[in-house]
């Protein structure tokens, strides 16, 4: 005979309160589980067009298609894009939806100016084996930067750059993992000011929890940023770029583009935006070549080259007119 399970409830008033109590905090925790994940996470498993990088106009003679080991040990799966003349290697964090097929039409973009880029799938995306979750993308990343240093060139400048969500992610990780600059495209402040955008009924800021805060992760951050981001971004507003601007410890890049919504940003004006990131590139170069030299004969005209490269890259931090 199996025994029978009895559930039994307090007698008393203030056991029935303490009982009530813990069934509420359990439902909260279940709620903000439930909300995280559900507005954290849309990934596919089936590409956009196909798995063939030259169907997204990516050159096949420079696409390195491999597997690297995430936490866990779990395969992930990326795409090392290599410039045909690379100022700079980047690790893209893609955002919170499809895979990395999904944004590989930037990718030409920028590879065109010099830019060589890791592509990776968080796991449970594409490719990649597992099931995404706040803590796993994180580690994810940190995987990848991993692997991209292993990949890429010691002698140009390593960007992480993040879109949407990824730029959440990008942010937690440069504060861990060491990295010469950090692009952040259309992303937003915290989990909470997302929050308040998508409730208008019930106040699920107070379940969404901190968890990616990039306000918080940009005050206290050493490296070099640039933001870019669409004053008519219909899901992250640009008041939130403006706010990571004030975030930041030192003052970051900031280029907006006129009428640019949130998916549309290259499409828009995509020259724009590469001119202001081989700017953006020209200081991290400088700040490489003086760190190497350790003030060796030629220092000061390095420094004097970095000054007015700054100076470029942060002229009226710009904001891109609508046509």
């Amino acid at each position: 005979m199996g025994r029978r399970l009895t559930l039994r409830f307090p007698d008393s008033p203030a056991g029935l309160t303490v009982a009530t109590g813990a069934l509420l905090l359990l439902l909260l925790d279940a709620a903000r589980r439930k909300f995280r994940h559900s507005l954290m996470f849309c990934p596919e498993r089936d590409p956009l067009v196909s798995w063939t990088p030259s169907d997204h106009g990516l050159p096949a003679d420079r696409v390195t298609d491999l597997h690297f080991r995430g936490p866990g040990n779990d395969k992930l799966h990326g795409w090392y894009c290599q410039a045909e003349r690379p100022i700079a290697s980047a690790l893209y964090c893609h955002g919170n939806s499809g895979n990395l097929t999904h944004s590989a039409a930037v990718i030409p973009h920028l590879l065109s100016a010099g830019i060589s880029v890791f592509l990776f799938d968080y796991r449970g995306f594409g490719k990649s084996q597992g099931i995404p979750s706040l803590t796993g993308v994180v580690a994810d990343a940190q995987a990848a930067a991993r692997e991209h240093d292993r990949l890429r060139p010691q002698h140009i400048p390593a960007i992480v750059y993040g879109y949407s969500l990824g730029g959440a992610i990008a942010a937690r990780l440069v504060s861990e993992h060491r990295v010469d600059g950090l692009v952040l495209q259309s992303t937003f402040t915290n989990l909470r000011d997302m929050a308040r955008l998508r409730s208008v009924r019930f106040p699920l800021q107070f379940i969404s929890g901190n968890f990616f805060d990039t306000s918080r992760a940009l005050s206290t951050l050493e490296t070099p940023v640039m933001l870019i981001h669409g004053t008519e971004d219909e899901v992250i507003p640009v008041e939130m770029a403006r706010k990571l601007v004030s975030s930041c410890r030192k003052p970051p890049v900031l280029h907006l583009i006129g009428g640019g919504q949130h998916k549309n940003l290259y499409q828009r004006d995509g020259e724009a935006i590469l001119r202001r990131l081989q700017a953006y590139i020209s200081t991290l170069e400088q700040r490489k070549d003086l760190a190497a030299s350790e003030w060796k004969p030629g220092a000061v005209e390095r420094v004097m080259r970095a000054v007015a490269g700054f100076r470029e890259a942060m002229i009226g931090n710009t904001e891109t007119k609508p046509v």
